[in-house]
């Protein structure tokens, strides 16, 4: 099986207080904070998914650009759910809520609804309950954003036949500082301009 028979079926990001999908901005949000931006896009999609609500920044963060990133888009709908996977990576881990789960234990109060959220992978447990994704799934952790490793370990996935779609991209938060890129693969020829390689990757990064 060739890499070229897969493209890049959709792509949606979240940076300074801008929603981007497919490379339009998505108008019918708007917001000053990063919490404000995170209520209003839930608010704008009509969610009923009361565990939102729950999450630290950073699985939030992860989780409405997932929302953003499959919505109205059929492509997974023929696809066992097992063979459905994520590859997602970021530079601060969960630092962001570590720091705050620290913060908590100097004052001694021990959080569990915080603590669960000390681990970076846990975003990806979110977009996988929320979707009923069971595929491999990976979070790395890197200093800058490894386009060409990320690229060629879903190949591998793909290209093996232990998936048939795979989620990747870069969810980083720290503090004030956040953006999300995630993309969709899938089978398919959708011309050159979404062929799955690093090259469209970087293009489409560079519009968050």
């Amino acid at each position: 099986m060739m890499s070229g028979q897969f493209c890049i079926s959709a792509f949606a990001g979240i940076n300074n207080e801008r929603i981007i999908r497919n490379g339009g901005i998505i108008s019918d949000v708007n917001a000053t904070s990063f919490d404000g931006l995170m209520d209003a896009a839930y608010g704008s999609m009509s969610l009923a998914y009361p565990k939102f609500h729950k999450m630290d920044s950073l699985s939030k963060l992860g989780f409405m650009t997932s929302e953003y990133l499959l919505m109205n888009n059929s492509s997974l709908e023929t696809i066992d759910k097992t063979k459905v996977g994520l590859v997602i990576s970021n530079k601060s881990s969960s630092l962001d809520t570590d720091l705050k789960y620290h913060n908590m234990l100097m004052k001694g109060i021990a959080s569990p609804a915080v603590f669960v959220y000390t681990l970076p992978n846990i975003l990806i447990g979110e977009i996988c309950i929320r979707n009923k994704f069971k595929g491999e799934s990976v979070f790395f952790i890197t200093d800058t954003y490894n386009i060409s490793n990320q690229v060629s370990y879903i190949n591998l996935l793909l290209n093996s036949g232990i998936l048939e779609a795979c989620i990747g991209g870069w969810v980083e938060l720290m503090k004030d500082s956040y953006k999300s890129f995630l993309y969709l693969v899938t089978k398919g020829d959708s011309g050159p301009e979404k062929e799955f390689k690093e090259d469209n990757l970087l293009k489409m990064f560079n519009q968050i």
